[in-house]
């Protein structure tokens, strides 16, 4: 039997770990720690003096930040009821959402500057102009939010299909709030614009687009990379994987300007896949997705059936055994 203090130091998530995940850790917390200051420590910026206006500003702000929890209410409400029926615990949904709001978002701004950069040394500034947010962008942003996912699920040790799920899931959502709050800043913030101006642009170019975004394309990308590297399905993560990027480099072209039809497309091509792996994942473990393909289950049957017929006659071929002679 093991004594108490035993049972406790094996629950526990922090002991008995190498050296090399102490440095992930002290990694991981310096790039989170960073976040909150990197994200919101030019929220004062600007040429506003006077106090009426400077307290105006703070109120449209504000109005529009809590704008968001239009979408944010809903997705709790979604992740909650995902997180029990797949048996995920509370604190991973805590910790993937702060990680995603805090670390990817500020270093994908850096970036994405350089990446803009680069391509204006490769191309004409107005191929960098029309379609270089759409080269940039997914790759960029669609990494960090993917390594974010894969530093919390393996510094907590957690590696099933439901926690590559919930885990993209909440990273995405903290992404995308990181996004909109930084959006609706610069709006506010930069152009001064006021009441009048700012919640249009909340609404309609934030909250709208919301439904299909960041949070369904990491979520995508992270159960790709579970059934590539965990459940060596190559063929279907490669699947998995496309959808995504493809979907966000899209919205960065200027066909996401032909209108409403453009729109209900691309978030059709994405929400099927997503509903299939979160229902797969959600209600049967990802039996279905991480299942051997048709010509996998024949070969395997095959080896099975010619095991069971050539097991007899090895019995066969053995000597009969012989009656006990008397003493």
């Amino acid at each position: 039997m093991t004594s108490r203090s035993e049972a406790t130091l094996s629950r526990n998530p922090f002991g008995y770990h190498s050296r090399h995940w102490w440095v992930g850790l002290a990694a991981f917390l310096f790039l989170f720690l960073v976040g909150p200051f990197a994200e919101f420590g030019n929220m004062d910026r600007g040429t506003i003096h006077h106090a009426p206006q400077l307290a105006e500003h703070y109120q449209t702000m504000l109005l529009c930040f809590s704008l968001l929890l239009i979408y944010l209410v809903p997705f709790f409400l979604f992740v909650r009821y995902t997180r029990m029926r797949a048996g995920v615990p509370r604190w991973l949904v805590v910790l993937a959402f702060a990680s995603g709001l805090f670390v990817p978002g500020w270093i994908a701004g850096e970036l994405n500057a350089g990446a803009d950069d680069l391509l204006h040394l490769l191309a004409s500034k107005s191929f960098v102009s029309t379609w270089g947010d759409a080269i940039e962008a997914p790759l960029v942003e669609e990494t960090l939010k993917l390594l974010t996912v894969v530093a919390v699920l393996r510094l907590v040790g957690r590696r099933e299909g439901r926690d590559w799920l919930v885990g993209g899931m909440c990273v995405g959502m903290g992404f995308q709030l990181s996004e909109d709050l930084g959006y609706i800043e610069d709006q506010i913030a930069s152009g001064h614009h006021g009441f009048e101006t700012a919640v249009p642009f909340t609404l309609d170019d934030r909250i709208s687009g919301a439904l299909v975004s960041h949070w369904t394309y990491t979520a995508l990308v992270a159960v790709a990379i579970w059934l590539l590297f965990c459940q060596r399905r190559r063929v279907r993560g490669f699947l998995l994987l496309l959808v995504p990027l493809l979907s966000h480099a899209a919205w960065d072209t200027p066909l996401s300007d032909a209108g409403a039809l453009f729109e209900a497309f691309f978030c059709l091509i994405v929400a099927v896949p997503f509903l299939y792996a979160w229902g797969d994942i959600t209600f049967d473990g990802g039996r279905r997705l991480s299942a051997a393909r048709p010509k996998q289950r024949k070969r395997r049957k095959a080896q099975g059936a010619h095991v069971t017929h050539t097991a007899p006659r090895e019995k066969d071929a053995s000597p009969a055994p012989q009656p006990p002679q008397g003493l």
